[in-house]
């Protein structure tokens, strides 16, 4: 930690390095939180080992970055979640620039006051594909900023929050097998006969608990792996939407935008222009 900058040094470096960043804060002292929208069209010190008080998280709007901590060097790309403890040093390389991040940052009261530990949050935030289309809708209502956009936001940053509890951190090993055959598998057609076959429980144990752990159907959740798949892709200059649709799996393009829409709250040419 003692080669780590505070948080403090980092936003004095990161100010003086270049003008070419800048950050946009939102408070929520309902939910003693912010909400920081930074970008950055320049090398910045973000690449620079750092450490913040407040467990944060973030996702990368645009762009492309190294996500580097001490047991994880991982590339990231649009639409992914990272979430820091307190006090972790990490790195964040940017690699594509313009980089657009949202950030959630969290108070030590907020989970004194709702009896939950950052390691349970992570955890249940991690496994819930609508965790990222959530926070592109939080940044939607930033963007719009008129009357109504303080008690949206807020509305949405509950429903992210308090969904996460309903997610269950401990799950039987059947589901982890589930969880990873959807996600490894996610362009292409599984029954639930497969899914039973693979897990080794009848397909009438996966109807019953599926949503238990997953906080919605089947279904659902493949269309939102599908869609999240797609973040990354739109942000490709080199991929039409037809193109994107078809790789996804998408029966059709206007499935894929009706889709797209319902979950993040942009159409696709929207949040290729973020």
């Amino acid at each position: 930690m003692d080669s780590a900058l505070s948080i403090e040094d980092f936003s004095l470096i990161e100010k003086t390095k270049t003008k070419a960043n800048y950050f946009d804060v939102f408070d929520f002292p309902r939910l003693d939180g912010k909400i920081y929208i930074s970008n950055q069209i320049d090398l910045g010190a973000s690449e620079v080992l750092h450490y913040h008080d407040e467990p944060h998280l973030t996702m990368l709007v645009n762009g492309g970055v190294l996500d580097k901590r001490k047991s994880l060097e991982k590339d990231r790309l649009s639409g992914e979640l990272m979430f820091f403890h307190s006090g972790e040093p990490h790195q964040t390389i940017n690699k594509v620039f313009p980089t657009k991040y949202i950030s959630l940052t969290f108070e030590p009261d907020f989970f004194q006051r709702n009896s939950i530990t950052e390691a349970k949050l992570r955890i249940a935030l991690e496994k819930n594909l609508n965790s990222n289309f959530t926070i592109l809708k939080i940044y939607k209502e930033l963007a719009i900023n008129d009357e109504f956009t303080n008690c949206s936001s807020e509305m949405l940053l509950f429903n992210l929050i308090d969904e996460k509890y309903e997610v269950k951190t401990k799950r039987p090993n059947w589901i982890n097998k589930v969880h990873q055959l959807l996600n490894d598998n996610w362009n292409k057609e599984l029954a639930l006969n497969d899914l039973a076959f693979a897990a080794n429980v009848h397909p009438k144990t996966i109807s019953r608990y599926f949503p238990k752990y997953f906080a919605c159907s089947l279904g659902e959740y493949r269309r939102q792996l599908k869609v999240a798949k797609s973040l990354s892709l739109i942000k490709s200059s080199k991929f039409s939407l037809t193109e994107i649709a078809h790789e996804c799996n998408f029966a059709d393009q206007s499935h894929f935008i009706r889709d797209f829409k319902r979950m993040t709250g942009f159409l696709p040419k929207q949040f290729k222009k973020l």
